[in-house]
């Protein structure tokens, strides 16, 4: 078995266990803050058997998918014995850290975090309050609880054991490994330490979607994400509604760089297609009469959009997601991708194998699926209110753990590791 503290320094090299936003750049750092000093320690002042249960702890940091650099262990070691203000503040400081990352992960980068923030002094407190009641005796054991008890986050947890007491060659290979398995599990505790009732997990790489219920799966389907050169971003976010026969407001890069083109050379094809054509005030203007021919994309003055229907790019059923992103979760017309292994084809929307039936969970059983089997012409957009919203996260994971105990590894296909 390789070093822990070797296996930390090369995690660090490799830029922690934080993943590149989808753009290539940093994206943001969610979670607390990291190495500030805890100013009243919530943690009751460790004894000197309580101090030596942390740094074995620290030093044992690897198994959690951390790095053990980050908490001082060699500073911490220098101050064991010590009992002065000064050396109590660090051990309270290192501990809180600890827990803290234990709990809700580290090194984690979404493009946008719009779940977090409400949360962050509640998860304050609560990590305190869990600190300042526990008995010191039992340091590890209460470390130790803090993680996700899903049979999926022990899978991956067993997985990275293993794969530390094996080790490998070349360096870089086994370094590649245990970043992978350390960015899932630090993941994991993010999403599952919020306790949600109802929580959505879409992951990019295994292009697979998960609804878990009181942290327990209860759904799992298929999706179809991004095109490599046009990626579904990570984020977190908030589904607060479901349309029922909705428009496709088509994007203007869309509707200029790949429809206008077609329809150019084909402009019977915009009417087949049951696209509407709106001016700059918002009426519709009949397809047949627009001089398509004469437009390029920097002077075309319409707004596209596809009527409601089962031919509807977004098929009969549209998950609205609170984000910067113009990024949702829909039905499609199109389900033969759902039976591929590449599943990477959309403008970076998230298709969905099973649509109704995760309608009809997140609206506890009222979804009219009638209507949506239905096919309906003509038909105007329902909206739906989901309250209360449920929190959506998605991730960027190329190792996943199943139901069967099985780890399956995805490729790169973004190309976003290190």
């Amino acid at each position: 078995m390789r070093n822990l503290a070797v296996i930390g320094a090369m995690l660090w090299a490799l830029g922690g266990v934080a993943q590149p936003a989808p753009d290539g750049g940093a994206g943001r750092l969610v979670g607390f803050p990291r190495g500030e000093a805890v100013a009243q320690p919530a943690f009751p002042r460790l004894d000197s058997e309580g101090r030596r249960q942390l740094i074995e702890c620290i030093d044992s940091a690897a198994w959690l998918g951390l790095d053990s650099n980050v908490y001082r262990p060699a500073l911490l070691r220098s101050l064991l014995e010590r009992t002065d203000e000064e050396a109590g503040r660090q051990f309270a400081t290192a501990v809180h850290d600890f827990a803290r990352d234990s709990w809700s992960g580290a090194g984690i980068e979404v493009s946008y975090d719009g779940v977090s923030p409400a949360y962050a002094a509640r998860d304050e407190d609560t990590l305190a309050a869990i600190l300042a009641t526990a008995n010191v005796p039992q340091l590890r054991e209460t470390l130790d609880g803090l993680q996700p008890k899903t049979a999926e986050y022990a899978t991956l947890k067993a997985a990275l054991r293993q794969a530390l007491e094996k080790g490998g060659e070349p360096a870089a290979a086994f370094a590649d490994t245990i970043a992978r398995l350390s960015v899932a599990l630090n993941t994991l505790r993010w999403v599952h330490h919020f306790h949600f009732s109802r929580v959505i997990v879409a992951n990019i790489p295994s292009a697979t979607l998960r609804y878990y219920a009181a942290d327990t799966l209860n759904l799992h389907m298929r999706i179809v994400a991004g095109q490599p050169s046009k990626r579904t971003p990570r984020f977190a976010g908030w589904v607060d509604g479901l349309i029922l026969y909705p428009y496709w407001n088509i994007p203007r890069h869309i509707a200029t760089h790949e429809l206008l083109p077609v329809f150019r050379k084909a402009p019977e094809l915009a009417s087949f297609m049951e696209i509407q054509v709106l001016d700059g005030h918002g009426r519709q203007v009949d397809p047949a009469s627009v001089p398509w021919a004469h437009y390029t994309a920097a002077d075309f003055p319409y707004t596209l959009r596809q009527a409601p229907g089962c031919q509807n790019a977004l098929g009969v059923l549209k998950f609205n997601i609170s984000s910067p992103f113009d990024v949702y979760m829909h039905d499609t017309n199109i389900k033969k991708a759902f039976g591929s292994g590449w599943r990477f084809l959309s403008h970076g929307c998230i298709r969905l194998e099973k649509p109704f039936l995760l309608g009809e969970i997140l609206m506890d059983h009222r979804l009219d699926t009638v209507m949506l089997n239905s096919c309906l012409r003509n038909q105007l957009p329902v909206p739906l209110d989901l309250r209360p919203r449920v929190p959506v996260f998605v991730l960027y994971n190329t190792v996943q753990a199943y139901p069967d105990g099985t780890v399956r590894w995805f490729k790169d296909i973004y190309h976003l590791l290190p």
